[in-house]
């Protein structure tokens, strides 16, 4: 691409408001936009144990089928499939396996249903798929059935695909409905618990022991699971294919060991992270009862708060100004979300007191005031 067209994009970016840039993480600040919802990433405690227990490598400088297969990464997967009683594969990131389930499995004879707010991975890997698609109104399972009674019978296969917690609005789909549909007429199902996993002991669909009605179930780690790289829990046919024809798989370098035995370390330990999800379900209902005494008014219904300004500019102010009184609050702006929609993404953890929300949401309101 010429530069001349690069710079006029760019410049174009910046006349709307859009154009983002890299700021260095200041961790003085009280962080109300980190996803580590229950703040295993940075408890202290956790990293000095695992620390004093394990010396992994830094590197696995190999891919998976030659030599990234590495003990640790091993019993991890075994230790997943114990769990969850289906077979467990491995990604480098939640990306990586949304969009290489799609694109692997489903190609131009498939039919995908897609909620409208799916993540951008979920896109990707329908476009790559080059299948046929069409979203469905978010969260509406009339909506969804209307497109399946139609189509049902038009295509080889059709995929259904939905998250459980969606991060820019903080509400959560209806898993069971959506299982009754999958025997109703017979598609496949793929579900991503990026926002719920941890939150949610090993993820909602384990809750709702629903794990073997689902297809293709996708556990990202860089959320509530303070890590990275993603679990695929699926049948052993469908890990068999991976293995032997998803190219991210196939020719990505395996995450090192440090990682996968962090995983691991926290996989074991999440029935003791009781007491962390008490206290972030505390800090959630303390903070919609304060936005709801300030007038604040939000979608939500999760540890995701969703306050939509609906402007571009407003949402960089009220964020500079809220960065000031020691508040990290990023705005997202369009086209990430739909015109008109600009909103703070508040994602709550345990970590946080209910002096710092208290204090949080008198500056907030004063802002959203002064603002307008």
């Amino acid at each position: 691409m010429k530069k001349e067209i690069l710079i006029k994009e760019l410049c174009d970016l910046k006349s709307t408001n859009n154009f983002r840039k890299l700021k260095e993480c200041d961790n003085s600040l009280i962080n109300l936009s980190s996803n580590d919802y229950l703040g295993i990433a940075n408890d202290k405690d956790l990293l000095n144990e695992f620390y004093s227990k394990y010396t992994p490598k830094l590197s696995s400088s190999s891919s998976r089928l030659i030599d990234g297969s590495y003990s640790e990464v091993m019993q991890l997967e075994k230790e997943l499939e114990n769990i969850y009683k289906n077979s467990a594969i491995l990604f480098n990131s939640g990306f990586d396996a949304n969009s290489s389930i799609i694109e692997t499995f489903y190609n131009k004879k498939s039919l995908i249903l897609t909620d409208r707010l799916n993540h951008a991975s979920i896109y990707d890997g329908i476009l790559n798929s080059e299948a046929v698609f069409m979203r469905y109104k978010h969260l509406n399972m009339e909506n969804l059935e209307k497109l399946l009674i139609k189509y049902r019978n038009s295509y080889d296969d059709i995929l259904v695909v939905s998250e459980t917690v969606y991060s820019m609005d903080g509400d959560m789909a209806d898993l069971e409905k959506l299982i009754q549909l999958k025997k109703i007429y017979n598609f496949d199902l793929m579900i991503d618990e990026a926002h719920s996993y941890g939150v949610y002991g090993y993820g909602i669909a384990k809750e709702l022991d629903i794990v073997n009605e689902i297809d293709f179930l996708v556990i990202p780690l860089g959320k509530g699971g303070g890590s990275v790289g993603a679990y695929v829990i699926c049948s052993q046919l469908s890990k068999d294919y991976i293995i032997n024809k998803s190219r991210k798989f196939i020719y990505s370098t395996a995450l090192p060991p440090v990682n996968h035995m962090w995983n691991l370390f926290i996989l074991k330990k999440i029935p003791d992270f009781k007491d962390k999800m008490k206290k972030l379900q505390e800090i959630k209902e303390y903070t919609f009862a304060l936005l709801k005494e300030n007038h604040i008014e939000t979608i939500s219904s999760t540890h995701i708060i969703s306050i939509i300004i609906g402007d571009n500019s407003k949402i960089i102010k009220i964020s500079d100004n809220m960065r000031k009184k020691g508040f990290l609050l990023y705005g997202v702006k369009e086209p990430t979300v739909p015109k008109g929609t600009a909103r703070f993404r508040i994602g709550l953890n345990p970590s946080l007191s209910k002096e710092d929300i208290s204090r949080f949401v008198k500056e907030l309101k004063y802002e959203i005031d002064t603002i307008f």
